[in-house]
């Protein structure tokens, strides 16, 4: 009879155990990170009245008998399942999605957590808010050679510090990227125009412009503001120039110079048909009889200019302007060909370059062709042997030469700066259609010093930067660790775990990695606790304590009525 009463008495204390760890959970409802609890229960000692029998030849088998002792508590599992995420926009705020732990430390052992509630100290220590221990993962190392940070994850971890002020040193400009298009129909188009002789014969005139010949005006600078065209005129309509002459505009299409070539501005075509240019003025074609009957030439100027900053190894910004200006035809294998150059306001001296170590000699700018599709072709040079009297030129100017071919700009940048800055000018995605133009150097490489301004923290735990010069940089990367058993780990209270016998040793590894989760910035990760399924448990402890407590109270009714007997 006794032992029914101690059996009772076992099943209140496991119940009253599974009360406990109900209560805990409901009590960590709200707690970050936090993994609720379950209790599992057991058999006590069984103790045995009969043995079993094994079956004989004229009687089967018999079971053991056996009364059990009780229950007792079996295991206090850990729930490691996933929890809701609840959005903060605390940017230090951060939430695992999947496995793993943070990681922080008190500078003397590791601690691992779920509750991702982080925050800077005054000294830049990024710490849980709740315990103040530091979080850990690589601090990013300054690269001396490109002066950017870089992680190096095979590095043990430490802890992770974002300092305000930190700064990002300048860094030189060594290339330029330009995208976009040059407008292929700039400079003349061509026309005809019909001219009456004095016997009434109609003569239908064709005029051709091209740059081919002298590129220059008379300063013997082809990028010069003023440009020279060459014209040819074709009286017959056989294919084939009576005359020509050359025009010269300035950067508002206006005529500085023009003139047939065997000089004057006017050229006979027949008797009383006399074609007359103007030498100033808007550049116009008209019958000398008829000044009615004229054309004036659809022109676009084919300069075009961009610029673009950059920077020598102090960080000081140059405006570099770049002049394009196309020349069209210059053979059958170069038909679409631009010159260009790079010019600094501030007097630096540009010098051209056919890579880092060699010069372009007597370079004076770059040449370029796009093929029939409108994408660039060939490389070449615009060479000039400094001799004034000796014209520049579409066929002495002009080499495709691989030697000659100008990829690249220098200038001196002693005196404000550090050292030659040597840029390579990359061309490559530039395109040639009839849209407008939209040609600009779209990424260069340098930027002043830089402050930092604020801090953000991605899904792989990057810790990225930005600073004041526009430039992002890392600053760091949050670890994570994970475990062949992490419901084996011990809990510490204050939402932290360490290693266990049982729980296999930390495995510390990148984000997102390795099995490990990634990161919810902003959001923290809540409690995994079910109430449904709490308050089910506390009705189930409930009715097991009470039945339990029948069995002892029914157990004393029982020895009473034998001490009764006695009566």
């Amino acid at each position: 009879m006794m032992r029914s009463m101690f059996s009772a008495i076992s099943g209140l204390k496991s119940f009253q155990t599974s009360m406990d760890v109900v209560g805990s959970n409901i009590a960590n409802v709200n707690t970050p990170g936090y993994k609720a609890s379950r209790v599992v229960f057991q058999t006590a000692l069984s103790q045995l009245l009969k043995s079993a029998r094994t079956p004989s030849e004229g009687l089967g088998g018999i079971n053991p008998i056996q009364i059990g002792l009780g229950s007792r508590i079996a295991a206090i599992d850990k729930m490691m399942t996933q929890g809701s995420f609840q959005s903060t926009g605390k940017k230090t705020d951060l939430a695992i999605q999947g496995d793993g732990f943070f990681i922080v430390t008190d500078g003397v052992r590791k601690y691992y957590t779920r509750a991702g509630n982080f925050d800077l100290d005054s000294n830049g220590n990024l710490i849980q808010t709740s315990t103040g221990l530091k979080v850990m993962g690589w601090q990013a190392q300054l690269d001396p050679t490109t002066g950017r940070r870089f992680v190096d994850t095979n590095l043990p971890v430490s802890e992770l510090v974002v300092k305000a002020g930190m700064t990002l040193p300048a860094k030189k400009t060594t290339v330029t990227k330009f995208g976009g298009n040059m407008k292929s129909d700039v400079g003349f188009k061509n026309f005809e125009i019909t001219l009456t002789a004095d016997d009434g014969t109609k003569h239908n005139v064709r005029v051709t412009f091209s740059r081919s010949g002298e590129i220059s005006d008379d300063s013997n600078d082809p990028f010069n503001e003023n440009q020279r065209y060459t014209f040819e005129v074709d009286t017959d309509g056989d294919g084939t120039a009576e005359t020509s002459g050359y025009v010269v505009l300035d950067k508002f299409g206006n005529v500085v110079d023009a003139a047939f070539s065997g000089g004057g501005t006017s050229y006979s075509v027949a008797s009383g048909a006399d074609l007359v240019i103007t030498n100033s003025g808007t550049f116009k074609f008209y019958e000398a009889d008829d000044p009615t009957n004229f054309v004036i030439p659809d022109y676009q100027s084919p300069l075009f200019t961009t610029s673009a900053q950059v920077y020598d190894t102090l960080g000081n910004p140059y405006q570099v302007y770049f002049d394009f200006i196309k020349l069209g035809y210059v053979d059958d294998d170069h038909r679409n060909v631009w010159i260009w150059r790079a010019r600094i306001p501030t007097g630096e001296e540009i010098s051209y370059m056919k890579d880092d170590t060699t010069d372009v000699a007597n370079a004076i700018g770059g040449v370029i062709n796009f093929d029939e599709t409108g994408m660039l072709k060939d490389f070449g040079g615009l060479v000039d042997d400094g001799d004034s009297t000796t014209p520049i030129t579409v066929e002495n100017s002009i080499s495709w030469n691989p030697d000659d071919q100008v990829k690249y700009i220098k200038f001196d940048a002693g005196r404000s700066g550090d050292s030659v800055v040597k840029i390579k000018v990359d061309l490559n995605e530039l395109t040639q259609y009839s849209g407008e133009f939209s040609a600009a150097v779209d990424y260069q490489d340098g930027y002043p010093l830089g402050t930092l301004e604020s801090f953000a923290i991605n899904e792989y735990g990057e810790i990225v930067g930005t600073f004041s010069n526009g430039i992002t940089d890392a600053l760091g990367k949050v670890a994570l660790a994970v475990f062949n058993n992490p419901a084996g780990l011990t809990d510490m209270g204050k939402s932290l775990y360490i290693e266990s016998a049982n729980s296999g040793i930390a495995k510390i590894g990148e984000v997102g990695s390795g099995g490990r989760g990634t990161l919810i910035p902003g959001a923290l990760e809540m409690s995994n606790v079910d109430l449904a399924e709490e308050f089910t448990k506390m009705i189930v402890s409930q009715r097991g304590f009470q039945a339990n407590a029948r069995v002892i109270t029914t157990s004393d009714q029982i020895l009473n009525e034998l001490v009764n007997i006695k009566r």
